[in-house]
């Protein structure tokens, strides 16, 4: 028997009735706590990587068991205005894996993105909430420390585009003057992609780094080459509500 076990809250944000229906097409059984003795086959979705939950992702990691980790996803809708769900193994923002199929996923959602902008005057700064496993998660003082250092390293006027929390509005009308966007490794650094906005990054296993560059000395000479090979990857990183309910995005991370 092959138990799928959660601690997701159990709400419409956090999707849980679907993502169970969709563990319980792949065979498994669903609606369990984590296992006090979890067997290899036996696996455990959680939201992000809270300190909460570091201790059940390490019993469960350490019998060889898979530790699915929930996000919203980093586009956050695609064209028809679904919202999209990220999911990896381990780990979010990149540091996490999964397997990217034969199949343009990223095509089929039909998102396109904005040219690289040409202009911009600004240097727009993305911090995070800071949640998560130590390392990856955004280190709290990375905003007030980061700025300090871009003072230093260019004339640029500085905007700090702090994180929205729970009205989960785009950063896109902050970008409309962005030379580069400064992130740890956020959500809002693959939508500045996406915008067409060249971004800096600072967390080195970041999702969006293979179209961006690592290092503020990066400031006047960023990443504008082709984001295509990191969206694609990036496309079987997210999913909509019905794909996730109908069970597609397990083959390719229980596999």
């Amino acid at each position: 028997m092959k138990v799928a076990s959660d601690t997701l809250k159990d709400s419409p944000h956090y999707i849980r009735r679907e993502i169970l229906a969709g563990l319980a097409r792949h065979g498994f059984v669903v609606d369990r706590k984590p296992l006090d003795r979890p067997s290899p086959d036996d696996v455990l979705v959680i939201w992000n990587r809270s300190r909460a939950d570091i201790f059940f992702a390490e019993r469960y990691e350490k019998v060889g068991a898979k530790v699915i980790v929930v996000e919203n996803g980093y586009i956050g809708k695609d064209q028809e205005a679904r919202q999209l769900y990220a999911m990896a193994l381990s780990f979010h923002l990149g540091a996490g894996t999964w397997v990217e199929g034969p199949t343009d996923r990223w095509n089929l959602l039909d998102i396109v993105p904005r040219p690289w902008r040409a202009s911009g005057r600004e240097i727009v700064v993305l911090p995070q909430r800071g949640i998560g496993t130590p390392g990856i998660a955004m280190p709290l003082s990375w905003p007030g420390d980061v700025v300090a250092r871009l003072c230093k390293a260019t004339d640029r006027p500085i905007r700090v585009r702090n994180h929205p929390g729970k009205a989960r509005t785009e950063p896109y009308e902050d970008l409309k003057d962005a030379w580069a966007a400064v992130t740890w490794g956020s959500g809002a650094g693959i939508k500045a992609i996406f915008a067409g906005v060249p971004v800096i990054h600072e967390l080195p296993a970041w999702i969006g780094a293979p179209a961006a560059r690592f290092g503020l000395e990066h400031l006047e000479d960023p990443f504008v080459g082709d984001r295509m090979p990191m969206f694609r990857r990036l496309a079987y990183a997210q999913w909509t509500i019905a794909e996730i309910k109908a069970g597609e995005p397990f083959p390719w991370l229980l596999a």
